[in-house]
């Protein structure tokens, strides 16, 4: 970054913190984890007396091709979408000279590596890392991408949440029971009405946060509006491909309360720390969805994971394999640039 940025730009540069240690916090997080995957495993134990293997793969070979086709495309513009999240973070912290292909490949390997191994962090973050280094990116500045593509991606999981529970209020029917009347509707409005106090305090007030030493610009409003644009238009390209897939299974409710599921099985995935949210995200698409037919909805989430996570890891983990070899060899010939003026030198 130029130096007029490091002293003028949205982000202050410091000498970066040390490293946080482990406190109560790490502590109830692991735990989280574990619970929640130990539901994941209950579940998962009685799912698999309700339905049998070879059902699940009549499914998939039932599922027509045109569908298939549809989730494929669907997933594709998702990953297109994903852009928008390092464009976006890149942009507010004032590195405006790095290209889109650079962009393309550092939202690409790192979404892909995240999404199937989890950690997103320690995985998306390390690739990110390798490759905005490399562009001049400073390593707190990469820190605060990662800190702002998490926080895009809420922006359109609340949004998407708060707009299905007032308009399609279904997703509380599994356990109605014992849940109050009006529960979705008032608890999509109060998330709205918190994503749009954010955005109200993100368009008139211009202080600087700080974390640690580091300080930095809240976005604007009309970036607040940009995060909420590209989060909430990749949830519904993410979550659309999976309900393609699902079309054709008996008892799936409509698109809109769909996507809450879709949303809440993302974050609990997420929250479990299992490569994928594997178990954990196929339990909730299961377990809030009762009157869909589970083989049928297995079979969708098993071609959806096919379709969004194993090929895309394939071609993440090829992409980051041709970035570090042409790294590699540009560092050899800058060696070899160094070295030729001395052994000339010494001829002399």
């Amino acid at each position: 970054m130029r130096e007029e940025q490091l002293l003028d730009g949205p982000a202050a540069l410091v000498p970066a913190p040390e490293r946080p240690r482990g406190n109560w916090k790490t502590w109830i997080g692991a735990l989280l984890g574990l619970l929640v995957l130990g539901l994941a495993a209950w579940g998962l134990k009685k799912i698999s007396g309700q339905v049998t293997l070879a059902d699940v793969l009549a499914e998939i070979q039932a599922t027509p091709a045109p569908l298939i086709i549809a989730a494929a495309v669907s997933t594709f513009l998702s990953y297109v979408v994903l852009v928008g999240y390092d464009w976006f973070a890149t942009r507010h912290l004032g590195y405006t000279r790095i290209g889109w292909p650079t962009l393309a490949s550092a939202s690409f390997a790192s979404f892909t590596m995240s999404h199937t191994l989890g950690l997103t962090v320690l995985t998306g973050g390390t690739v990110r890392y390798r490759i905005y280094t490399r562009e001049g990116v400073s390593p707190v500045d990469i820190a605060m991408i990662i800190l702002l593509c998490g926080w895009t991606f809420w922006l359109g999981i609340i949004f998407v949440a708060g707009i299905g529970l007032i308009v399609s209020p279904d997703l509380a029917a599994p356990i109605r029971a014992w849940v109050p009347p009006g529960l979705e509707e008032w608890t999509g409005a109060l998330l709205l009405l918190g994503v749009l106090l954010y955005t109200l305090i993100a368009t008139f007030w211009r202080g600087n946060l700080r974390i640690w030493r580091y300080r930095f610009a809240l976005p604007t409003g009309r970036e607040t509006l940009q995060q909420i644009a590209i989060g909430t238009l990749d949830l519904a390209l993410a979550g659309g491909a999976l309900y393609i897939l699902l079309l054709p299974v008996e008892g799936i409710p409509d698109l809109l309360t769909f996507l809450v599921i879709y949303a809440v099985a993302m974050v609990t995935g997420a929250l479990a720390h299992a490569p994928g949210g594997l178990g954990v995200f196929e339990l909730v698409i299961v377990g809030l969805m009762p009157a869909a037919d589970k083989a049928g909805v297995l079979a969708a989430v098993a071609l959806f994971r096919l379709l969004y996570t194993f090929i895309p890891f394939i071609l993440g983990a090829l992409l980051i394999a041709v970035l570090e070899l042409r790294a590699l060899r540009a560092a050899r010939a800058a060696a070899h640039q160094d070295a030729a003026p001395a052994s000339s030198a010494n001829s002399h």
